[in-house]
């Protein structure tokens, strides 16, 4: 939203050129430290905001850039095959590329792709290629399960990743709130009657998001009265079907709680669980809305498209390489009603904390 303050009304205040203004505001070094810090201070108070997409053409037409050469953000797949990111088995990731590709022509930008493994190359050629080809920002994809965090020359770009923050990395991360996720989940369950939901995951996501799922679930049990839940069940892989089973038989839940429903489903058929009828099933990942499954859609559009908005005020701020404090910003779920808990009836329904 416009504020009616133009670059030349701040030019005024502070006796320069627009040119100065335009220059200091892109902490341009040609501009003394002094006076970019005065000029940008008198820019803050004043509630000027610059126009993205008009700082990027005009930073085209310095350049001597015919205007269709919009400027290139690296949207750069980390995942372990060259179209790993596009095809992800996992619907938000798929959207995270999607939405951060729209989103970056939305605000005059090129989103190009590129794979962080190319030719085999290592991390150093990597950053060195983008860096000659003029890239100043990237955004990098979910990192492959299991695989360490890239080691770019960070100081040649803008970055964000799409992740949870990374302990090895001072980097701005943007994700879902997978704590919040899992607390909704549980409350969402509790107002429809259940009592002893059971969290299902895979081991590896234990590491991967670092306990936040579990951390909602076992907070929900301390927040909800009357709850009883079940010890959470960590498999090896999706396959293990008489692990699960096991688990099933032991701590008898009345919902299960999980992220995908690609294995699950057809499981409880076989043990001769109907669903919702006998147990209920809430994902923590939800395709999309309106999908037949209950449960939290993360919005992978929303997510990758916060992340090029964040990325594109870094480039144009001209911030390169790590920040010196890590910042994340999450986005909360959707709940999706789905079929696969019973309906929400009003007579019934609880008073969640």
């Amino acid at each position: 939203m416009s504020t009616g303050i133009t670059m030349k009304t701040v030019a005024a205040q502070a006796g320069v050129t627009q040119a100065t203004v335009s220059m200091s505001l892109a902490n341009n070094p040609r501009i003394p430290p002094a006076t970019r810090e005065r000029i940008q201070a008198i820019a803050r108070k004043l509630g000027y905001h610059p126009n993205p997409y008009v700082s990027t053409l005009m930073r085209i037409r310095r350049q001597g850039k015919p205007l269709k050469d919009k400027p290139a953000l690296a949207l750069v797949c980390a995942q372990r095959e060259a179209d790993g990111w596009r095809n992800h088995p996992a619907a938000t990731i798929r959207q995270m590329r999607e939405g951060a590709i729209e989103r970056a022509t939305l605000r005059g930008y090129r989103a190009q792709e590129f794979w962080l493994h190319r030719d085999g190359m290592s991390n150093e050629r990597f950053s060195d290629m983008l860096h000659a080809r003029g890239i100043q920002g990237m955004l990098i994809s979910p990192v492959a399960e299991g695989a360490p965090p890239p080691a770019l020359r960070w100081d040649y770009f803008a970055a964000v990743c799409l992740s949870v923050p990374l302990p090895a990395l001072t980097i701005t991360t943007v994700c879902n709130d997978h704590y919040f996720s899992s607390l909704q989940a549980v409350r969402e369950c509790y107002r429809r009657g259940y009592r002893r939901p059971g969290l299902v995951l895979l081991q590896t996501h234990q590491l991967r998001f670092q306990g936040r799922w579990q951390a909602g679930y076992l907070m929900a049990g301390h927040m909800l009265p009357d709850i009883k839940l079940t010890h959470p069940f960590y498999v090896r892989d999706w396959g293990d079907e008489p692990a699960l089973l096991r688990w099933l038989r032991r701590e008898k839940p009345d919902v299960i709680i999980t992220p995908s429903n690609d294995m699950l489903p057809g499981i409880l058929a076989r043990a001769g669980h109907r669903i919702p009828e006998d147990i209920g099933l809430a994902l923590l990942a939800c395709p999309k809305v309106g999908d037949d499954c209950s449960g939290v859609y993360q919005n992978g559009r929303m997510i990758g498209a916060l992340a090029v908005d964040t990325l594109i005020s870094q480039v144009e701020r001209n911030e390169r390489g790590l920040p010196s404090q890590a910042t994340t910003l999450m986005v909360e779920g959707q709940w999706n009603e789905g079929r696969t808990l019973r309906p929400l009836a009003a007579a019934r329904e609880a008073t969640v904390p």
